[in-house]
């Protein structure tokens, strides 16, 4: 996290291996923890005028904490784009796991905005053969298979899936460079 944190602030480009397409995720997510940084910041320093001078010395360790944290998953998940190649689609989710797709097993994908409970690599609660892959509970796009995929879960059983749900912060334009991949065209 410290490491992402350093080349996010340092503005250093992500690299990937060649022909390797970069898919960004979870803005939306990013947002919500910078509106909270940015609240726990200002409140921070309120706090911080009404506190004495022993406990000014905790809370501002509290403060830089809480801001390291904050913007390094802010860092993680800005700097672990899913990736797409010829062969496999990862999707990545930043502290949360990642799944490693063959893309010859994906029948189909689509635009499709919902919300699936929960955050990583999980069940869907509500279809037996399918998982999400986000960082937030917010979905984008749907993955087919022809095939079940065994997907292994971090906690629980492996799940035979038909079906993944997964997020872009640009679903149409990430659903096209999946489905080129599909077509044989996965080319930067």
């Amino acid at each position: 996290m410290l490491r992402d944190l350093r080349d996010w602030l340092a503005r250093r480009p992500v690299t990937s291996q060649e022909g390797r397409l970069h898919i960004s995720h979870s803005s939306d997510v990013r947002m919500v923890v910078w509106a909270f940084a940015g609240t726990d910041l200002v409140t921070g320093f309120v706090i911080d005028g009404m506190l004495p001078p022993v406990g000014r010395v905790i809370h501002l360790l509290w403060m830089v904490l809480s801001l390291v944290l904050s913007l390094g998953f802010c860092a993680m998940t800005a700097r672990s784009p899913h990736l797409l190649d010829g062969r496999a689609l990862r999707l990545r989710t930043g502290p949360f796991g990642e799944l490693t797709i063959p893309v010859e097993a994906i029948r189909s994908v689509r635009v499709a905005h919902g919300s699936r409970h929960g955050h990583g690599l999980r069940r869907v609660p509500d279809e037996d053969d399918a998982v999400a892959c986000t960082v937030g509970s917010a979905t984008g796009l749907v993955l087919d298979f022809e095939e079940p995929l065994l997907v292994q879960l971090r906690k629980g059983e492996p799940v035979l899936a038909r079906r993944i749900y997964a997020t872009a912060d640009q679903p149409g334009e990430a659903a096209r460079l999946i489905s080129r991949s599909l077509a044989g065209g996965a080319k930067p």
